[in-house]
């Protein structure tokens, strides 16, 4: 019986040149990159698929039968180039997908093995698209154009494969914000502010209206506020260092201050000799070194913040540092190229971060610093460099890596590039030992094994996770990177497992001998939380309402909350549940609290980090109430109310300590108002009419805070016109939202100048209005 002939499949076999959603929605594709329907619909990647070869069974162009009907290469070639942009990697895939004929034998080119006619059919159609790809890649070459990363992984996927253009939407971020003469990168919590773009134009439209009670507070608290920071200037400057040292009583509690805090995790000081000449201090004040005197006073104004919970020695803790910057910038500049020097440097800029001294410019004065370590070798390990004694080699050791640490944490705060690489220094970890171990004579320094605890454990800790910071940090601010989702997932998995690896270090260490301090742990897990935290941030607002992105969402959540309630674990559900409309101050923190109360002190990276996270769960809460489908009342985690209450006592907190800048606690009771409003079920018109109540009695509540710390120099014919104050531009650099944590802000002239129009691409990253 003779055998049933295979039926032909006679469909036309011509490479798809249209791009996949063109194709899709049956419509004509100009074949660009990306093509134009792509661009008008705002598709973030425009796929084309790959062309596969031609199956064996298949009648092809060129006859097998008849080589002499075979037509020139020229003539099968469609129009290629940018008609057909099939990657490498795509195009490897597809071929190892459909594979040689097993009957067939593939051609050599050194011509020994014979090529059989029939097998030529499949091999010719791989040179062809070896050649189609090659004739692309050659015209990306010459055009200057790099193939895109989301091109690359959407090309290995089929077009059954792609569900969802929104899921292979792997999308760069693009944002960063130029404010006055400054440059923000994607790490500065500036870039986060989008998701409250309702909010920041309702303040806009007040400010419209100079005759509001609004605006009329508003004024009011500026001048009051310059009124109190011309009070802490200090009168004069002279170079009479050591004149303003406080009694040795208080000394010594701000010395210790700082030795139990900071130290313990930036070593700066080898604690022994400080303090050996700490004691000879005392007995000659007179006749004390002048670097040391400096030194001495910039610690007790890092100690100073700790002091007591008004922060009532601001005053002097300016007064010590505006010293330190004198003698630092003083004549013979070569004279300061010392370790002590170095030290000082170091101080300082913890110093001014802490204590609000332009603290969101410590990242310039870092560059000095790093650069004046590299002048005087830091960055080349002691054991290349002569003449070096063990104290002297471990406390080079430890000082250039505490700066590795400034670099990297103030180029986060500030948004900067990291300019620091691994590559560019050979110097060692430091030595895991105790101090009192450096001062027996010369004998060689042994590290203690991890389990066990000394004074270097917690610097060492975070040390081992400084790869995965410094790529984060890169990733996020360096201009020629183009982050995508993939990078993110990546280096999330990267700092991920190494602080699961700090979780076991720290269960690992001998019971029933020393332990970390809760300060040493809590400062830790914050240091290390804020990176999840601007890794994931980006994709806050697409979070909310895109699946791709579920995984950013869930890590925000969880990293704003333990970041929050490893400085504030009074906010924790655990700590008990905040009324509504609660302002005991005793909530905040526990006496002996040290990281509490220099949250409610320091102008740092502690200060802003808090508000960045508190407006993340903010946010969150925000979303649920608003996506609740409930026929009751809204049932939110009842968590998420606990930390806004507790940030608007945190903030009233800060004012109350010193802050003069009160536009973070108006903003912090505003979204306290919106948030009740939404928990409510209260309309719009409602909810923005409560917003504006709650924001004017915050301003006054505010004013009569800055007042008392005014006292009489202050008058109200001093205040400002409505001209030299607007929205905008008080929330600029130089007027920080200091109870916020926001010390720098955009400088426009309205939010959508700042922001950009309200455009589809915007629409669809941000809740709809809640009014």
């Amino acid at each position: 019986m003779e055998p049933t002939k295979a039926k032909i499949d006679r469909r036309r076999r011509r490479p798809a040149l249209a791009c996949v959603s063109c194709r899709r929605s049956k419509i004509r594709c100009d074949r660009g990159q990306p093509c134009g329907a792509c661009l008008r619909s705002r598709h973030k990647t425009c796929v084309f698929e790959p062309h596969k070869p031609l199956p064996t069974s298949q009648p092809s162009e060129i006859s097998p039968g008849n080589p002499s009907n075979a037509q020139p290469t020229s003539s099968i070639l469609p129009e290629p180039c940018s008609e057909l942009p099939i990657s490498p990697e795509a195009s490897s895939s597809a071929h190892l997908a459909d594979g040689p004929n097993e009957e067939t034998s593939v051609p050599t080119l050194s011509g020994s093995t014979p090529v059989d006619p029939a097998s030529a059919v499949p091999d010719a159609n791989s040179l062809l698209e070896r050649v189609w790809e090659l004739e692309r890649r050659l015209q990306e070459i010459t055009s200057h154009r790099t193939p895109r990363k989301q091109d690359r992984h959407a090309a290995e996927e089929s077009t059954e494969d792609i569900s969802s253009y929104i899921a292979a939407d792997i999308h760069t971020m693009p944002r960063s914000i130029m404010s006055k003469t400054r440059y923000f990168g994607q790490s500065h919590w500036m870039n986060g502010l989008l998701q409250f773009r309702t909010m920041l134009e309702l303040f806009e439209s007040q400010s419209q209206d100079s005759k509001s009670e609004a605006m009329n507070l508003l004024h009011k608290c500026k001048s009051l506020a310059k009124t109190v920071k011309a009070q802490r200037m200090p009168e004069q400057l002279t170079f009479n260092f050591g004149s303003n040292i406080p009694p040795r009583e208080r000394a010594d509690k701000l010395v210790d201050y700082y030795l139990r805090t900071f130290e313990t995790v930036y070593r700066i000081l080898h604690v022994p000799s400080f303090r050996s000449e700490y004691a000879e201090f005392w007995e000659s004040p007179g006749t004390a070194n002048e670097a040391f005197v400096i030194l001495l006073q910039v610690v007790m104004a890092i100690g100073a913040a700790f002091y007591d919970e008004h922060f009532s020695l601001r005053k002097c803790a300016l007064q010590w540092m505006y010293e330190g910057q004198c003698w630092l910038l003083g004549p013979v500049a070569k004279s300061r190229m010392t370790l002590t020097g170095l030290q000082i440097m170091l101080l300082l800029g913890l110093a001014r971060e802490n204590a609000g001294l332009g603290g969101d410019l410590v990242w310039i004065s870092v560059g000095s610093l790093v650069r004046t370590a590299m002048y005087m070798g830091l960055h080349r390990d002691p054991n290349r460099l002569p003449g070096m004694s063990k104290l002297t080699s471990e406390l080079r050791r430890r000082i250039w890596n505490t700066i590795l640490e400034m670099e990297l944490h103030t180029s986060i705060d500030s948004g900067g590039p990291p300019m620091l690489s691994l590559n560019n220094s050979d110097t060692a970890a430091p030595a895991n030992v105790d101090d009192d171990q450096l001062i027996d004579g010369d004998a060689p320094v042994t590290s203690s094994p991890t389990n066990k605890f000394t004074d270097m454990s917690m610097t060492l800790a975070l040390r081992e996770t400084f790869s995965a910071r410094l790529a984060i940090a890169r990733l996020l601010n360096n201009i020629g990177s183009k982050p995508s989702y993939e990078d993110t997932l990546r280096l999330h998995t990267q700092l991920s497992t190494v602080h699961k690896s700090l979780w076991h270090m720290m269960r690992s260490f001998a019971p029933g001998r020393r332990q970390p301090t809760e300060f040493q742990r809590r400062y830790l897990e914050f240091s290390i939380r804020r990176f999840y935290i601007a890794l994931h941030i980006p994709y806050s607002a697409k979070a909310m309402k895109e699946p791709a992105y579920a995984f950013s969402r869930k890590t925000l959540y969880e990293a704003a909350m333990k970041t929050y309630c490893a400085v504030l674990p009074s906010a924790s559900l655990s700590s008990g549940y905040i009324a509504a409309g609660a302002k005991d101050a005793a909530i905040l923190y526990a006496e002996g609290d040290d990281l509490a109360r220099l949250s409610v002190c320091c102008a740092g990276s502690i200060r802003s980090v808090l508000s960045q996270a508190s407006t993340i769960l903010i946010f969150e809460l925000q979303h649920q109430l608003q996506e609740d489908d409930s026929i009751g009342p809204p049932t939110p985690r009842a968590e998420l109310f606990n930390i806004i209450r507790h940030g608007v006592i945190w903030c009233l907190e800060r004012l109350k300590a010193g802050e003069t800048n009160i536009k973070g606690y108006m903003f912090i009771v505003a979204l306290r108002a919106l948030i009740d409003g939404l928990s409510l079920g209260m309309n719009g018109e409602d909810i923005k009419e409560s917003v504006i109540r709650e924001t004017i009695e915050a301003e006054r509540e505010s004013f009569e805070i800055l007042k008392r710390e005014a006292g009489q120099s202050w008058t109200e014919e001093e205040t400002v016109s409505a001209e030299e104050v607007n929205w905008d531009a008080m929330v600029g650099m130089e007027e920080d939202w200091n109870a916020m944590g926001m010390n720098v802000f955009l400088d426009f002239i309205s939010v959508e100048s700042g922001f950009g129009p309200s455009g589809p691409e915007i629409a669809m990253a941000q809740f709809p209005s809640p009014w």
